[in-house]
């Protein structure tokens, strides 16, 4: 009949699921969860701009505008969150299984049924930021999930908080996960997978930070 993606499981029981994949030579329903996790991703990210998480700086531009003016503004900047919504879990699910695939000797597929198991964490970490958001009013820069509450501490320079903000404990997590995946599916010693696998993600940090440091009043 095939295999069919255990997202849940996949998180729970990463070495028996990443085992059962080694074997497996038939996969069916792929689409399926690329599909759920795609929609899931668009209202996660739709919510969290309903509550006007991550606007900040959108406020602060258009505060000279008419309340009509400013509400349409409002209303494009969450029709535009919820597209990078989809545009994000695309990117999150196939350009990670695509690179890593030039490099490991494993078949796409299987890489890619990982990422969809790892892109459940970074959507749970979405999630949860947003009451956490909302109850104590932080931002992105403040998670407390994050080292970019740590980096507040030494340093003022935006970039470098905007850098440490986005390593947090889902994403060495998901990391973790993924080295557990790769051992088992990959015949590439340790040290390759998490010198790769870090190198892959700092550099995610990276650009993640430089969107991130881009003032939106300055572009608009």
């Amino acid at each position: 009949m095939g295999y069919r993606v255990p997202l849940f499981r996949g998180l729970r029981e990463p070495r028996f699921i990443s085992y059962q994949l080694r074997k497996e030579e038939s996969f069916v329903g792929l689409w399926r969860p690329i599909l759920l996790l795609a929609i899931a991703s668009m209202i996660i990210v739709g919510i969290s701009a309903y509550f006007g998480i991550g606007s900040e700086s959108v406020s602060k531009a258009l505060t000279d505008l008419s309340r009509g003016e400013y509400e349409a503004q409002k209303t494009l900047f969450a029709s535009g969150q919820i597209l990078w919504g989809l545009v994000w879990s695309l990117l999150a699910i196939f350009i990670p299984s695509l690179f890593f695939w030039t490099l490991l000797d494993v078949e796409y597929r299987k890489l890619l049924i990982v990422q969809l198991i790892i892109f459940m964490i970074f959507l749970l970490e979405k999630l949860i930021s947003i009451p956490i958001n909302l109850i104590l009013g932080v931002g992105v820069e403040s998670n407390i999930f994050s080292f970019g509450i740590i980096a507040q501490a030494f340093t003022s320079i935006e970039l470098i908080i905007h850098f440490f903000s986005n390593i947090t404990l889902f994403k060495i997590w998901a990391i973790i996960l993924i080295y557990i995946y790769y051992k088992n599916l990959s015949e590439k010693s340790p040290r390759f997978l998490i010198f790769t696998l870090i190198g892959f993600y700092v550099f995610v940090a990276i650009i993640a930070a430089l969107l991130s440091y881009i003032k939106f009043e300055n572009i608009i």
